[in-house]
């Protein structure tokens, strides 16, 4: 198997698992929106973000490091040194939180803290498992995590938010208990704690060099962090909850399309790190980035017109305001999954300290166009930040990155920065549906027609493989 043929392959295994669940976190959507309130839902969000901050704290970053560890190091000792003090530490740093919660409790009356504290905990400890895993080149069980636990999710949601109208609480009830099943099931299948797990287990050198990769990632999580969750908190400060709310539905929409800009990731940072030593590898990470570009246009394309023509029966009609942002957003997640691309450079290098300037930066002018944008254009102000940012941070990538892997764009890069000029137009100013559709169909050939011959038929040879041969001839 060569690695392009494996690049599609991983691409096509991480996609059952994310869509996977993805599809049941989407039509949750509906779901929540008409039994929670938008004050509600604006506040649910807000803590959702916190504790995506909290979590780095808590892991340590470890979620990242363990994975990039693990992947290129099949030896029994090294996995038993990364899994052992992943564990300990997690469980030390767990017992913090929580005994921290219960102090706080008494002095801090903060609706649902005790389910908040929960979250925090299981959700730091399943992210970091199913990440051990995933480095211990079981991607079956990754991708099967991904699906048992959105599936619980939307099962315990009927039970909690539909039927026993709990509200938010029915949503951090129906996360924590889908991923406590969820790790106990893992645990079951792969056997990793049982196989790996030594109390007294100790390599100082191998968890210093741990430490050393996953450490410096903590800031740079919390720019991240900054970078696609402040929005929300001003937002929530200037605008109110209910605003809050209706830019957290078209949030949620255009995760759906991040949902693809990550299942790419995982594919390419397992791909990525293990060619990054090939001769060739230049040539190599360019076709891959072209032809990534030309495919996240034509499908964030498709996406926001689809979703254009079913708005009406997915949300509630009190979030119909938040249509108009879809678009915007769409490309603010084109330019944050082409900037994630580069993310591998420091990874593969192992030189994570490298990348904190460029994202710190990056950082301090979004929170900066963020307090001056939002006075001006209110939700809009929030979207143009996060495209600029994105925009900036790519930039910067482009140019640090290329020690590691110089990507040369090719010509043929115009035509995804038309086809989004285009699609603005047809969006908002062409209210005939049939003309959409024409658009979207010209803009899918056109994509697939000006792809160099050797990519078209690469993916014409992997499609033949994975699918039924008479659907590809």
């Amino acid at each position: 198997m060569n690695r392009s043929t494996k690049f599609l392959n991983d691409i096509f295994v991480y996609a059952i698992g994310n869509l996977g669940s993805k599809l049941i976190t989407f039509l949750l959507v509906p779901l929540y929106t008409y039994f929670i309130s938008p004050d509600d839902f604006g506040y649910y969000d807000v803590v959702l973000t916190l504790t995506f901050l909290a979590m780095g704290f808590i892991t340590f970053q470890l979620r990242d490091g363990t994975f990039r560890f693990l992947l290129d190091n099949e030896d029994e000792h090294t996995r038993k040194s990364v899994v052992s003090f992943s564990y300990k530490l997690l469980s030390q740093s767990s017992l913090v939180v929580l005994i921290a919660g219960i102090v706080l409790s008494f002095f801090c009356d903060i609706r649902d803290w005790g389910w908040i504290i929960a979250f925090v905990i299981v959700l730091s400890l399943y992210e970091v498992e199913i990440q051990i895993v995933r480095g211990l080149g079981q991607n079956k069980q990754f991708v099967f995590a991904g699906i048992f636990t959105a599936f619980q999710i939307g099962v315990y949601s009927l039970i909690f938010v539909a039927w026993l109208q709990m509200g938010i609480a029915g949503i951090f009830c129906s996360n924590i208990l889908a991923r406590i099943v969820s790790m106990l099931v893992i645990e079951f299948r792969a056997q990793v704690f049982k196989r790996y797990f030594i109390v007294g287990f100790k390599d100082k050198a191998l968890n210093r060099a741990l430490l050393k990769y996953s450490l410096p990632l903590l800031p740079n999580a919390i720019c991240w962090w900054l970078l696609g969750s402040s929005s929300r908190l001003f937002i929530e400060h200037f605008l109110g909850l209910e605003a809050n709310g209706i830019f957290a539905v078209s949030m949620k929409f255009s995760t759906i399309l991040e949902t693809f800009s990550v299942i790419v990731y995982q594919a390419w940072q397992e791909t990525a790190i293990k060619q990054y030593e090939a001769p060739d590898r230049a040539k190599f990470f360019s076709k891959i980035f072209n032809a990534y570009t030309f495919i996240l246009t034509v499908l964030a394309l498709v996406f926001v017109f689809a979703l254009k023509f079913n708005y009406f029966w997915l949300v509630d009609e009190r979030y119909a305001d938040s249509l108009q942002y879809l678009y915007p957003m769409s490309i603010s997640v084109i330019c944050f999954a082409l900037a994630s691309f580069y993310d591998l450079g420091y990874q593969c290098s192992k030189q994570t300290v490298r990348n904190l300037p460029g994202v710190v930066v990056t950082t301090v002018l979004n929170l900066l166009m963020n307090y001056l944008f939002i006075r001006l254009w209110d939700i809009w102000g929030i979207v143009l930040s996060s495209i600029l940012s994105y925009l900036f941070m790519l930039g910067v990538r482009m140019f640090d990155t290329r020690k590691f892997f110089p990507v040369k764009l090719s010509w043929e890069i115009i035509y995804p920065i038309l086809f989004l000029a285009g699609g603005a137009v047809m969006f908002y100013r062409v209210d005939s549906m049939v003309w959409q559709i024409i658009y979207v169909i010209a803009v899918v050939v056109l994509a697939y027609w000006v792809q160099p011959r050797s990519i078209k038929m690469e993916i014409h040879t992997w499609l033949q493989k994975v699918l039924p041969g008479r659907l590809c001839r």
